[in-house]
């Protein structure tokens, strides 16, 4: 069916605006007239276009079908579908047809009736070989549409992986705020011993490693009062002297984090003569300070794959140790106060029974001495 269209019709439409009435002419009888109706499907994914479409009245939309959701009972169904742009009149889509014969990944779909033009990507070919001119122009809209797509696609790209970026962000900072939540609880229920559990499972939890201790100051020495992963019973109740050669030590020592990537080009530092307690050389040591600013001991992880910490990874552990710090110094001052209370009340019984002995002491030597007493006060009273 031959197009009925003018020239000044054609120049309307954003694809064929720089083309001179002359050049709308030559292309008149290569445009096919297309109708659709309302929920009519203009390109079907997995079928190849073969030709562009150009809007002249209505609009269409790009969409893709996710799958199939059936309902509870099994015998309802529905589409579940993505909506991605709307052509309306002017504008043109599957322009790519006249270069490529691929396959539609989407369908589109006529939102009410619409009236379309569309060039097969034959009849475009033909009109670069009889018309110089009028190709060399079609080729430069073509390029121009497909590069405002190539760019759109490419920020809706960038604007996707920030988002997922952003939500992985949101997901940490959920599981952060769960951890320290959990680490705030444990005091109100806990002992010391399950508070330091809580803490120690809840960072290996947010950052999503195995294997992590807590070490707390008692004594001149640093002492594993909890541990985190397969070597949990060989390292619990260990005791490590305080000094700069290793990692606790040092970190225990300055009251700032040691952030190790690859502790063998660590200088000054000394591994631990077990080999097998590590599984790679990346490590993080934060100091636990309470809001005192005493140290109360420090707290390790490392990791179990060839994966190492990065930076995130210790601010993370860092917002999660003042947590537990203010945590611990709360229980540490409770445990201290009953370990006074205890030694006190040891100190009073002692004295208590110090005095019962005394006591008995006493009246041991009035027993013993009283018989005496009287034979000397008697002839007095003659």
């Amino acid at each position: 069916m031959p197009c009925s269209y003018s020239c000044h019709e054609l120049h309307e439409l954003q694809f064929f605006s720089g083309l001179t009435d002359q050049e709308c002419g030559l292309l008149l009888p290569f445009l096919q007239p297309e109708m659709f109706q309302q929920g009519e499907l203009v390109v079907q994914e997995g079928c190849l276009p073969g030709r562009m479409f150009l809007v002249v009245k209505g609009k269409v939309r790009k969409e893709k079908v996710l799958g199939i959701t059936v309902g509870a009972s099994g015998l309802e169904a529905w589409q579940e579908k993505e909506l991605f742009e709307v052509k309306g009149p002017g504008q043109h889509f599957c322009e790519d047809a006249l270069i490529a014969e691929e396959p539609a990944n989407v369908d589109w779909l006529a939102m009410e009736s619409a009236e379309l033009l569309s060039l097969s990507a034959a009849h475009f070919r033909q009109i670069q070989q009889e018309s110089e001119q009028t190709g060399r122009k079609l080729l430069q809209a073509l390029s121009r549409s497909l590069y405002r797509s190539f760019r759109r696609h490419e920020g809706q790209f960038a604007a996707e992986v920030e988002n997922k970026k952003l939500l992985s962000q949101m997901r940490l900072e959920r599981k952060k705020i769960k951890a320290m939540h959990r680490i705030a609880r444990s005091t109100s229920v806990s002992s010391v011993n399950q508070t330091l559990d809580t803490i120690l499972e809840a960072c290996m939890d947010c950052l999503e490693v195995q294997k992590g201790s807590i070490m707390i100051f008692n004594r001149g020495v640093l002492r594993v009062e909890a541990a985190f992963g397969g070597n949990k019973d060989k390292i619990l109740g260990q005791m490590q002297v305080i000094n700069e050669t290793s990692v606790s030590g040092r970190c225990f020592i300055s009251k700032k984090p040691v952030f190790i990537q690859n502790i063998e080009q660590e200088k000054g530092i000394q591994r631990s003569p077990d080999p097998s307690q590590y599984w790679n050389n990346s490590l993080i040591s934060m100091p636990l300070i309470s809001p005192a600013g005493e140290s109360i001991g420090v707290l390790n992880v490392s990791k179990t794959s060839t994966a190492v910490f990065t930076e995130n990874d210790m601010k993370i552990l860092e917002d999660l140790t003042v947590e537990a710090s203010a945590a611990l110094a709360h229980e540490i001052c409770l445990a201290r106060l009953y370990r006074n209370f205890q030694e006190t009340l040891l100190e009073v019984k002692q004295a208590q029974k110090q005095l019962t002995q005394a006591e008995e002491k006493i009246c041991r030597i009035i027993q013993t001495s009283w018989p005496s007493m009287e034979a000397e006060g008697a002839p007095g009273n003659d």
